[in-house]
């Protein structure tokens, strides 16, 4: 198969398991080695050619045998390796190596096209973690959450809304008639048929690590049960429906937490059977629910950044002003009450919120509910007054040291004084027991201080103890609604919700008793999976068939739960007066001291310690190979929470409270217990043992959530993450035992339609009309012709099985056959497609040149006709224009005409009145100077006046004396006649 152009898988740090293809092969007989190179299919154009890797002369003897002598160099003495160079893959191989390891020395094939995405993970013809990966990994991109396994139900979570869980949905599967599709309608179908037709009772396991979906896939199963096959009205279908969905959001409000994985992880398990009449078309008419480990110590403590049951952030959050008055819960601010209790604020800063989520709304949600499944008002009062008193316990603080004792701190007295009111006892008694212990002698009783710590213990002790109590009194009112008439139930579905597989940085008790229930379930899963296995290989009756012995993990249940397994020994500690954490991790070292890790011979069983492992650097602290991870366990602890016992003494003082809900709990728990107080890790051992047996009395049904990414962000898919929880929750352990037999199995006659074609068109066209016999002959043939070793296929009553690898092969002869067809084909219908084209490209080119010459013609018309209406258009746009220009001619004229008078008649008027401006300023200047003259000529008259006058003076004298002054005389006369004329002098200056 390894051949130019094949596909296979190759390990990645990064993505786990990345694809590449064979670009080249060189064989080489003589030194019996050969090189594959592979280029993966992510890489760039530029890295998909084999330069680089292998030069022209890479492939020659010397060349080769000089870099595989270096490759054994680097392996110690193994021919073989593989090496990584960039984005290529180089694979050397020796082919006696090849002959002795088999294909553990070459990559893991890759599965032909058409099954990528395939429904069901066992019909993949190469079956290895690399193929389901992928195929996981590709539905899940084309937005399929769910896969077969075989007979489990593969989940991813996809951390968004689905449209995949209406009406509709559930009517396409009700019936059976979803056909092959995978989905959780699907289970939940398979399982009501096989209840109602087979009458046997069944059980549908979901299980996964937190935040992996678990709730929610059980929840549309109720769902399912509840709605898809009520045949009622509308009331009774409301009313089956209510009670069944009802317990969700009281258990989710007081089993589930916020942890570092998940907002709502389910902190305990659950197996709900839903009990059916017998009619047929089975009704419900009851159920019962059954929890187990319940995470007590969440109730006194957490860690960072998670939050405490959502029942006590939803009390502080969503009570009314009076109820909060009552319990004292505080005033302020409803969404920061979180912050005024110790048990709600351990996460830190902001832990007491989840985005998204309102616990003021989920409050009134969950009231209805616990209405809704028979707990009355006052009973919910009595539960808020019990979580409150919890609530105030955790705020009592102590101080004192080793020698005086633990005392009450004086801050916390107000906190003591409410706990103690609301729970209804004595706050002396109260008081003391909290600080004080009793020693019982054989002739006295002795009371002792207890340090601060002690105290501590103490006070978380009750706080568990009173929580613990009130889960369980919850199932009371809850199965009381849910159970129907005696007679009636008949029969049951079982959901089991449970916890997957842990392995956290830190593991406790918790986590050891959840992988504890985890080995017991995988063992029972092996042996479901072998049963089905074996049964349809008897009733296909296959000539012969050996099963391969599957990897039983009978010793590490051994480990944990056998005479002298780590449960036994964890009781035994319990039970001792000085016992502690330290002693028991001792006795576990001593018990398996020939585990790995610690030297000499111990007592354990050898199959057991081989399980069992001490870490290097730890002298409290014990690893469990578990069938998925190894784990190592932190001893610190676990005496405490095995014991998870109240003093009897404060035992006896909630008995008496005079708080009658407290004292029911207390007696419930006395009713309960025996003369020797059971151990939790006894009381998981034996409520799993029930489980089991259950278990074992009904078909089983198995759904298996992953958890895609842990982000929580939607749709998307990180390998590694997913790979690990696959290894974890047995997906592959079921593939590895499919692949041990034969995992593909195809109906006879859809083998021979597939095939039939590898012998011949005839074969092909009788494959469709043949027989029983002849089908059966036809198979044959076809398998003889493809896979000459027939220890490699088995022919059933009416289905082929094939060995792993096979289907690929059959695939192969099949596209071979197809491409020989195909080059025939192509050669004929490549000529007729030829002719076609030409004979289409003849008449195309008539009707074109017709078409042509229409359009020239139509275009030689069009153009004479525009040519004429061109030239009618010119003389009458020459018109028209010669017209325009007349009009607007005569209308410039008129404008311009008009402008020049008006500029003529302005201009005009201009000069007019410059020269009236000018003849009024001559006037004026005529004027003045007239006035000037006038003056200058009266003032000459004046002179010629007083001239006279001294004339005629001196013409007196003269006359007294006329011989002197004869020669100058002048006569009047001739000084007036000198004045000008006046209008002659001013027409003189209008001249000038």
């Amino acid at each position: 198969p390894y051949t130019r152009g094949s596909k296979a898988w190759f390990e990645d740090s990064e993505e786990c398991w990345v694809r590449a293809t064979l670009v080249q092969r060189t064989d080489d007989e003589t030194l019996g080695i050969g090189r594959l190179v592979f280029t993966r299919d992510d890489a760039t154009a530029a890295s998909t050619s084999a330069a680089g890797i292998l030069q022209e002369n890479d492939g020659s003897l010397d060349d080769l045998a000089r870099q595989v002598a270096r490759g054994s160099r680097l392996t110690g003495g193994r021919l073989s390796s593989t090496q990584r160079v960039g984005a290529r893959y180089v694979v050397d191989i020796a082919f006696g190596e090849l002959a002795e390891a088999g294909d553990a020395l070459l990559p893991p094939l890759s599965n032909p096209a058409m099954l990528d995405g395939a429904a069901d993970l066992t019909t993949l013809s190469y079956l290895h973690e690399a193929a389901v990966l992928h195929n996981l990994r590709r539905r899940y991109e084309q937005r399929q959450i769910y896969t077969y396994s075989g007979v489990v139900l593969v989940a991813l979570n996809p951390f968004a809304a689905v449209d995949a869980y209406s009406g509709e949905w559930m009517a396409r599967y009700a019936g059976g008639r979803g056909g092959e599709a995978p989905h959780v309608f699907a289970i939940a179908e398979n399982a009501y048929r096989g209840m109602g037709e087979g009458r046997q009772n069944q059980t549908i396991v979901v299980y996964g690590e937190s935040g992996s979906g678990k709730t929610t896939s059980a929840k549309y199963i109720m769902r399912y049960f509840a709605q898809a096959h009520q045949g009622g009205g509308a009331e009774q279908l409301s009313a089956v429906e209510a009670q069944m969905l009802a317990t969700n959001p009281v258990f989710e409000a007081f089993g589930n937490a916020r942890t570092t994985r998940n907002d709502n992880s389910s902190r305990f398990g659950k197996f709900l059977d839903i009990q059916f009449d017998r009619r047929a078309a089975p009704r419900i008419v009851g159920g019962r629910i059954r929890t187990f480990l319940l995470e007590r110590s969440r109730v006194a403590y957490q860690a960072a950044t998670e939050r405490n049951y959502h029942v006590f952030y939803q009390l502080l959050a969503g009570a009314s002003d009076a109820l909060r008055g009552e319990l004292e819960l505080g005033q302020g601010d409803a969404r920061q009450a979180w912050q005024a209790f110790h048990y709600t604020r351990q996460g830190g800063a902001g832990s007491g919120e989840v985005a998204g989520v309102d616990d003021g709304a989920e409050f009134g949600e969950t009231c209805r509910a616990l209405d809704t499944v028979g707990v009355d008002a006052q009973q919910r009062n009595d539960i808020w007054r019990v979580l409150a008193g919890i609530l105030h316990l955790g705020n009592v603080s102590f101080g004192g040291g080793e020698a005086a004792g633990a005392h009450v701190d004086a801050a916390a007295e107000g906190a003591f004084a409410t706990a103690a009111r609301l729970l209804g006892v004595d706050a002396a008694r109260l008081r003391q027991w909290l600080t004080r212990r009793q020693i019982v002698t054989r002739h006295d009783r002795i009371l002792a201080k207890v340090a601060r710590a002690q105290a501590v213990v103490i006070r978380d002790s009750v706080a568990k103890f009173l929580y613990a109590r009130l889960f369980d009194w919850l199932l009371g009112p809850v199965n009381a609604s849910l159970g129907g008439a005696a007679d009636a139930q008949a029969a049951f579905v079982g959901v089991l919700d449970i916890y997957g597989f842990e392995h956290f940085a830190a593991n406790s008790f918790e986590q050891f008793c959840i992988n504890y229930a985890n080995e017991k379930l995988q063992q029972h899963f092996n042996h479901h999976v072998f049963k089905l296995e074996q049964d349809e290989y008897r009733r296909e009756q296959l000539a012969s068939w050996t099963f391969v012995d599957f990897r039983d993990n009978q010793p590490c249940i051994d480990l944990i739960e056998g005479r002298m397994g780590i449960l036994a020994l964890l009781d035994e500690e319990s039970r001792l007066e000085q016992g502690s954490d330290r002693s028991f991790a001792e006795k576990l070292y001593r018990q398996y001291s020939g585990a790995g890790g610690a030297g000499g011979s111990g007592g354990g069983d050898a199959d057991a310690s081989a399980y069992f492992c001490k870490p290097r650097f730890s002298n409290t602290a014990f690893t469990v190979r578990h069938y998925a991870h190894d784990v190592t366990y932190e001893a610190e602890g676990f005496l405490e929470k095995n014991k998870d016992a109240v003093p009897d003494e404060v035992r006896r003082l909630l008995g008496d409270s005079s708080f009658g809900f407290v004292a029911a709990l207390a007696a419930q728990d006395a009713a309960a217990g025996g003369r020797r107080a059971p151990t939790l890790g006894g009381v998981f051992k034996r409520s799993l043992g029930g489980l089991l047996a259950t278990l074992g009395e009904t078909a089983m049904h198995y759904i298996r959530c992953i958890k895609p990414n842990a982000a929580q962000a939607a749709w998307q898919f990180s390998a590694p993450l997913v790979l690990a929880q696959l290894r974890a929750c047995g997906v592959l352990e079921t593939i590895r035992i499919s692949k041990a037999g034969y995992p593909s199995r195809v109906p006879m006659r859809t083998f021979n339609e597939r095939y039939a074609v590898v012998l011949g068109s005839s074969a092909a066209a009788a494959a469709s009309t043949s027989t029983d016999d002849d089908e059966r002959a036809l198979c044959q043939q076809i398998l003889d012709c493809c896979l000459p070793d027939a220890t490699q296929y088995q022919v059933g009553l009416t289905k082929v099985f094939l060995r792993a690898g096979q289907w690929a092969v059959m695939e192969k002869r099949r596209s071979l056959v197809f491409e020989r067809s195909a080059l025939v084909i192509q050669t004929y219908a490549r000529r007729v497609l030829v002719q076609r084209a030409f004979a289409r490209m003849r008449a195309a080119a008539v009707c074109i040149q017709r078409a042509w010459r229409s359009l020239q013609f139509a275009r030689a018309c069009e153009a004479r006709r525009r040519a004429r209406a061109v030239r009618v258009i010119e003389e009458w746009w020459v018109h028209v224009q010669q017209e325009r220009r007349v009009r607007a001619a005569c209308c410039v004229q008129a404008l311009v005409r008009g402008y020049l008078a008006r500029c003529l008649v302005q201009r005009l008027r201009v000069e007019r009145e410059r020269r009236q401006e000018a003849e009024r300023a001559e006037r004026a200047e005529w004027e003045r100077r007239q006035a000037v003259e006038r003056a200058e000529s009266q003032r000459l008259a004046e002179e010629a006046a007083r001239a006279e006058q001294q004339a005629v003076s001196q013409l007196e004298q003269a006359e007294s004396q006329p011989e002197q002054n004869t020669r100058h005389r002048f006569p009047a006369t001739i000084l007036l006649d000198a004045e000008p004329d006046e209008p002659a002098a001013y027409d003189e200056y209008m001249a000038q």
